[in-house]
């Protein structure tokens, strides 16, 4: 694949994720945060079987080792994502999960050893100036629903790091159905109060659901990781931005939300980062991009 068919595949899935910040966050008004993501996944795992089925076996090892790293880091984003999306709003929700996309960069040194730009550097440093201006109270401190969207934005940050060490070498529909049947039996726990509350649930949730799990589970991971087989994880990271701003669109329009000059001002900052980060990386030579600017 060339990069720039990995680069729309990566934009398609997050125009397909940046929507779904609007709907977990009304579909949380029936089901609760991990019961919601157990059925997600488990039902995203039940669709990739017999991709995942073939992969059984000691040819196996190296997708089966990727996605259930993978799985595992999902798992605590997605967990924490909606957890965090009880307490706080879904463009605040979408902004803030960007941030640990941005982080991939850095993580990717150390584990990958592709090393960041000080373009990079100075990116998350604004970034992170965004996430300050973000804070809806007025003593300018996050509030629980922020703090548990970020640790989620972290472990997605890893999740990529995770899915560019094995996706070049293995089938993408498998690894990502290892993946979600990872989240699933992580998630376990939650199955009997996801069943509970199923049971209970309305007939409008039931197309917020399926967009969850077609959209935001299936269709969605897969596309990075097709992407991911041709394009480093900082410019993945990069890509990722576009997430937010396609889930601040969708909480204007169909979410009804608003937001204050501060919040502006805050994803300003953020957009701003992005911008430069991504601008140098486009003139970068074809032969540093491996590297996370």
């Amino acid at each position: 694949m060339t990069p720039r068919a990995a680069r729309l595949c990566m934009v398609a899935a997050t125009l397909l994720w940046g929507a779904t910040f609007v709907v977990i966050r009304d579909t949380l008004a029936h089901l609760d945060p991990l019961p919601l993501v157990f059925t997600r996944f488990v039902l995203a795992a039940c669709l990739f079987a017999p991709w995942t089925a073939r992969s059984l076996g000691a040819r196996g090892a190296t997708v089966w080792a990727g996605g259930v790293l993978s799985g595992l880091l999902c798992a605590g984003g997605y967990a924490f994502q909606s957890i965090g999306l009880t307490r706080t709003s879904a463009g605040s929700s979408a902004f803030l999960t960007s941030i640990g996309t941005l982080f991939a960069g850095l993580y990717a040194w150390p584990l990958l050893g592709h090393r960041p730009t000080r373009t990079l550097l100075l990116g998350i440093a604004l970034a992170t100036a965004g996430v300050v201006l973000l804070a809806p109270r007025g003593d300018w401190r996050p509030g629980p629903g922020e703090g548990w969207t970020l640790l989620g934005a972290l472990a997605f940050g890893l999740e990529i790091i995770a899915v560019a060490r094995f996706a070049p070498r293995v089938d993408p529909a498998v690894l990502t159905g290892v993946q979600a049947l990872t989240v699933a039996v992580t998630l376990a726990p939650s199955g009997r109060r996801a069943l509970e509350q199923l049971g209970r649930l309305p007939g409008e949730a039931w197309w917020r659901l399926g967009y969850l799990v077609l959209a935001g589970s299936v269709l969605a991971p897969l596309l990075q990781v097709v992407a991911q087989r041709s394009l480093p994880p900082g410019r993945i990271g990069l890509l990722f931005q576009l997430e937010s701003v396609f889930a601040l669109l969708f909480a204007l329009t169909l979410g009804g939300e608003r937001f204050t000059a501060r919040w502006w001002a805050g994803s300003a900052l953020i957009l701003l980062a992005v911008t430069a980060v991504e601008a140098r990386a486009a003139r970068a030579p074809a032969a540093s991009l491996p590297r996370a600017s």
